[in-house]
């Protein structure tokens, strides 16, 4: 299992690097401004042997060479931020990184002629070779982080899209909500003096029917309110997103993963070890590495304050920059004839750190304001769902009491007055009844008043997640009657609404889709099926059997055509888990 594991790793890290790569801004200014970095500071070419005057040639030789590459790539710049196919903008990316990494060393040994009229020194292969390493390290590392730092941001600007027309319909239900018990207060005033004055004339037939009239436009304003308050409606005003406070340096300085920046600056100065010392040197320089990279990391989780602090910017170049010393020391004790190109990682070491801490700060801040969002969608679906209950329920409770109470009340009346003059007796009873019937109204609910109030029966769970949805999505709704039936059960129906709800936050948060489809079904072992399918793509990291932020093995998310699809077999109801033994013994007895 694990070796699968690592491969669907693997796998997963590729498809990452392959999208930083066709993602249309691999060449960036981050990328441009390190990569002058590299040319200068780092991968200098060697002139007058390890001097300190030829480092300095060597780095003018550089700066000239990065000038003439950059103009090189241009074309290739514009063609990457044009092309629509992916394919073609990897294929171009990848081209002409090799070509220009390939490049540098004759162009700098032509430069060095030219101005100094010395050629630099090294062999072609090394130097070709180690800078395609550095150059691919170093331009996917920030690609990586831009793309999907990018990716994750609009995460985040679609959930938030999202949230804002939830929200505004959550406090339309707070205040549908609010006003529920004055509204009934009232009608039960209007309707209550009505009847007395009905019952202080003499009474026949057509002021009763006058009156249960009256009863039954009361009942239909207020199923009318309740259907309102059960429906969704998308926000009438744009909801202000609130700005987000700028973080300082000392918040984005964050300890570098291990090993990140033993790997990143082994892996670019591996063919130099090579070349210039041997198998032997290049292995003990990288083991010397992995010692420093844990050794600062682990001393950077020590000693750092708190983000915030205004030393932990100070102490992160301070540790950090030890480590360079640290790594220019080792370099120079394996290889001492090198000179001052051994001293470049006081400089690269810390400055790696820096860049690797900030860019993981990028993506960490993003997947966490991410999973905030998307939280507070969820958490904002469901109060959106409680509040149409409490201010729909009550409505329905009391147009199921009006119904069945007071205009079967009126019912009994009029056929009485239809024959005679009621008795005294008999329109006491009908005002104590209706009495009664006016204080129920206002009073605790009844599920099964709510049930009659509802043209279309009580509004489960799933129903009201679905309602509250529609602030976001077009939502088709299919339900075979077996699975209706099934909803019956309480846990069943949360159970399809939690299902439901991943599915639409997924259904924002990945590919920002405007409609969704729920289908409801009797799975062939008697299980509900959930399958709520978007249109969308997911992600390469997303295919997995247990799904999005799913809880159970039973659920699964996949892609379908050009739809995600999330896919749920509910676990049995409590009857349906009881029953199962039992018919067991049967068989068996």
């Amino acid at each position: 299992m694990s070796e699968v594991w690592e491969r669907l790793r693997v796998r997963s890290f590729v498809a990452i690097w392959w999208r930083a790569v066709t993602d249309g801004a691999f060449f960036n200014r981050w990328s441009t401004f390190l990569s002058f970095i590299l040319a200068v500071i780092v991968g200098v070419p060697t002139i007058h042997g390890a001097s300190v005057e030829g480092y300095l040639q060597g780095m003018v030789v550089g700066a000239v060479g990065w000038i003439a590459l950059v103009i090189l790539a241009m074309p290739a710049v514009f063609a990457e931020r044009r092309l629509r196919s992916r394919p073609a903008r990897g294929v171009i990316v990848l081209a002409t990184l090799l070509t220009l990494c390939t490049l540098r060393t004759p162009l700098n040994d032509a430069i060095s002629r030219w101005l100094w009229d010395v050629s630099t020194t090294g062999a072609f292969g090394p130097r070709a070779v180690t800078n395609i390493v550095s150059g691919l390290a170093m331009f996917s590392l920030v690609g990586i982080a831009l793309s999907e730092y990018g990716r994750r941001r609009a995460i985040v600007t679609r959930l938030e899209s999202a949230l804002a027309p939830m929200r505004a319909r959550l406090q339309r239900a707070h205040e549908e909500a609010a006003e529920v018990d004055a509204v009934l207060a009232a009608t039960a005033q209007r309707l209550r003096a009505s009847r007395n004055v009905m019952l202080a004339r003499p009474i026949d037939f057509e002021i009763v029917r006058a009156y249960a009239e009256q009863v039954r436009r009361e009942s239909h304003l207020l199923e009318a309110r309740a259907d309102e308050a059960d429906a969704s409606a998308p926000a009438s005003e744009p909801v202000v997103r609130p700005a987000e406070p700028r973080r300082t340096v000392s918040e984005r300085l964050m300890r570098p993963p291990p090993l990140v920046i033993a790997a990143v600056y082994g892996i670019a100065t591996l063919p130099f070890s090579l070349f210039n010392g041997g198998i032997w040197v290049a292995v003990v320089g990288f083991v010397g590495l992995v010692v420093i990279d844990l050794a600062a990391g682990f001393v950077t989780g020590r000693v750092l304050p708190k983000p915030g602090a205004g030393s932990r910017p100070a102490l992160f170049l301070l540790v950090w920059m030890l480590a360079g010393v640290a790594v220019a020391a080792m370099s120079l004790a394996l290889l001492p004839h090198i000179g001052m190109i051994g001293l470049v990682g006081i400089v690269v070491i810390p400055g790696l750190a820096i860049v690797v801490s900030v860019c993981v700060d990028a993506l960490r801040s993003a997947h966490l304001a991410a999973l905030r969002s998307q939280q507070m969608l969820a958490t904002a679906a469901r109060d959106v769902a409680l509040e149409s209950a409490r201010a729909s329920d009550p409505l329905r409770h009391a147009v199921g009491i009006l119904h069945g109470g007071v205009q079967g009340q009126c019912v009994i009346l009029a056929a009485q007055a239809d024959e005679r003059q009621p008795t005294v007796r008999e329109v006491a009873q009908f005002r104590e009844r209706t009495d009664d019937a006016f204080d129920r109204m206002q009073g605790p609910v009844s599920e099964i008043e709510v049930g009659r109030g509802s043209r279309h029966g009580p509004l489960g769970s799933l129903g009201r997640v679905i309602s509250a949805w529609r602030a976001v999505l077009d939502i088709f709704y299919i339900a075979s009657d077996d699975a209706r039936a099934a909803l019956r059960d309480r846990d069943t129906d949360q159970r399809a609404a939690e299902v439901v709800t991943e599915a639409f936050v997924n259904a924002v948060k990945h590919s920002g889709a405007g409609e969704a489809t729920v289908t409801l079904a009797i799975a062939d072992t008697g299980r509900v099926c959930v399958r709520v399918s978007s249109p969308g793509t997911l992600p390469p990291l997303e295919h997995r059997a247990s799904g999005i932020g799913t809880r159970s093995a039973d659920t699964r998310i996949f892609q379908s055509d050009a739809d995600v699809v999330l896919e749920s077999l509910l676990p049995p109801s409590a009857d349906e888990s009881a029953a199962t033994p039992a018919a067991g013994r049967e068989a068996t007895s």
